[in-house]
């Protein structure tokens, strides 16, 4: 196997390529939502499907995978170091229809689109994983004031203050840094939704 920097793009277009059904979920899935981009891994939901693991079988041939620790895999999760990076495969049998039809065509980047889970369901994948940190970015993701498309898209010209769009979106990310900041001091504690 070829040791290459981290390559997600190629790792998501190899799954496009061979039609194999999936949702991005994981650090990546927030960073194509906006959140920070830090991971090492492209991390994917599977549906229970027997027609997609052939497809599956033959993208990971085609991205040099070796499977990653087999005596750490489990029976919903397998792991796999490709040409390009590492790939993690998680089969939720019960919530995949659920998390799919809440996720989002998107464009992550270079033009390869992938089926993005929504930053909720992302949350609540995070909140039953041991990645504290992770989880409390998309927390603060998720309870900040999201900025809506037509802030985005409005015209210039269309705010009567100069410049008074682009201080409206700055000061909403400084108050997701002030959040984070404030969570890891111990200032704010974080509430955790009761099940």
């Amino acid at each position: 196997m070829v040791d290459q920097a981290f390559d997600p793009l190629r790792i998501l277009a190899g799954l496009r390529s061979h039609g194999v059904s999936f949702v991005l979920v994981g650090g990546l899935g927030a960073a194509v939502h906006g959140g920070t981009v830090d991971t090492d891994d492209v991390d994917i939901c599977l549906p229970n499907d027997p027609v997609n693991l052939p497809r599956l079988a033959l993208s990971l041939q085609q991205l040099g995978a070796q499977l990653d620790a087999p005596s750490a895999a489990s029976d919903d999760r397998v792991s796999y170091e490709t040409s390009y990076g590492r790939l993690d495969c998680i089969e939720l049998p019960l919530d995949f229809e659920a998390l799919n039809a809440n996720a989002t065509e998107m464009d992550v980047g270079h033009g390869v689109k992938a089926r993005v889970a929504s930053l909720e369901d992302l949350a609540r994948l995070k909140r039953t994983s041991p990645d504290l940190e992770g989880a409390v970015r998309l927390h603060a993701l998720v309870g900040s004031p999201g900025v809506t498309y037509e802030e985005l898209t409005l015209p210039v010209d269309a705010d009567p203050e100069p410049n008074g769009r682009i201080d409206r979106l700055l000061e909403k990310l400084a108050n997701v840094d002030v959040f984070l900041t404030e969570v890891n001091r111990g200032e704010r504690p974080l509430r955790r939704k009761k099940s």
